[in-house]
């Protein structure tokens, strides 16, 4: 089942804690519908609630659009592939315990979410997949897969983890999807030394056609990642329909977990400019790309 929600903040009652109405928001950024809805004795809208909840509501609100990318191809997944959006750990984690965990799961191949449903909750327990290192999406800590930890609880946000090795698009947030496109975007690369090499697809369309892809009007971009000890290898490609023109992309490329500062990057011959940081190990480096050409970016050591 590829679409289903629940009312964010509940439809009816009259329990208008605030805690829990910002976890369930929080826990809707990574449900197929983002929909807070009520029946009329319940306000729903976070602008009825207190300003702390306002606060945190917008942040959760604000990283939903900021994923749009992300969660454009995991429609587009749903529609060539038949795949959930969100995915039971029992989807690639055989073992037999796996079968009944419902409070983490998978949103697409890349996320772990880890709903928080209890007021005043310090700590959690999480099941971490037995297919890799996770890390969390806010500050970077690992996590060894096929391990069941507690995790500390912060009241911005629910436990979310990407997979080790995994390539996430993300765009600063816009005001509606109206205002979406996909020329100026993050690349954010989660490296681990175990996972040698890494694919993103990303799918976009002008978004105002149900039938885009079947009519041939949708590009197709693909992220490679690759390393070993002297260099990371990161390649950028795209394919189209017949009836898409490419806009030239402006790209914020972020490694994370990037255990010391390059020597150099490279573009061909060309020496570009990048900055690290050693307290938070994090690369980033800026970019314009033509998508009708592959561009190669070396990261060396």
């Amino acid at each position: 089942l590829g679409y289903m929600h629940s009312d964010l903040g509940g439809f009816a009652g009259d329990n208008l804690d605030d805690e829990l109405y910002t976890r369930w928001l929080q826990y809707g950024v990574f449900q197929p519908i983002f929909r807070p809805h009520a029946q009329e004795e319940v306000p729903s809208e976070p602008v009825y609630r207190s300003e702390e909840a306002l606060k945190l509501s917008k942040k959760a609100i604000a990283l939903r659009y900021a994923l749009l990318p992300y969660n454009y191809h995991l429609v587009f997944e749903n529609n060539t592939q038949g795949l959930p959006l969100m995915r039971p750990l029992f989807f690639e984690d055989s073992r037999s315990e796996m079968n009944t965990v419902s409070s983490t799961y998978f949103w697409g191949n890349d996320f772990l979410i880890s709903p928080v449903t209890n007021a005043g909750q310090g700590q959690q327990m999480v099941d971490f997949p037995n297919t890799g290192n996770w890390y969390d999406f806010y500050n970077n800590k690992a996590y060894v897969g096929g391990k069941s930890q507690f995790v500390n609880t912060v009241k911005t946000s629910i436990p979310t983890f990407v997979r080790g090795g995994a390539i996430i698009p993300i765009i600063d947030p816009v005001q509606s999807t109206d205002e979406y496109e996909l020329n100026n975007f993050q690349l954010h690369y989660y490296f681990d030394q175990k996972v040698k090499k890494s694919q993103r697809l990303i799918y976009n369309d002008n978004g105002l056609l149900a039938n885009a892809y079947e009519n041939d009007q949708y590009e197709l971009l693909k992220v490679t990642a690759q390393h070993n000890s002297n260099r990371i290898q990161m390649e950028l490609s795209a394919t189209k329909g017949m009836h898409f023109n490419f806009d030239k992309k402006e790209i914020e490329l972020v490694v994370h977990n990037m255990k010391k500062a390059p020597k150099k990057v490279l573009i061909k011959n060309d020496k570009l400019n990048y900055q690290y940081d050693q307290l938070s190990q994090t690369f980033r480096m800026n970019l314009s790309w033509e998508p009708s050409s592959k561009k190669i970016i070396n990261i060396k050591f």
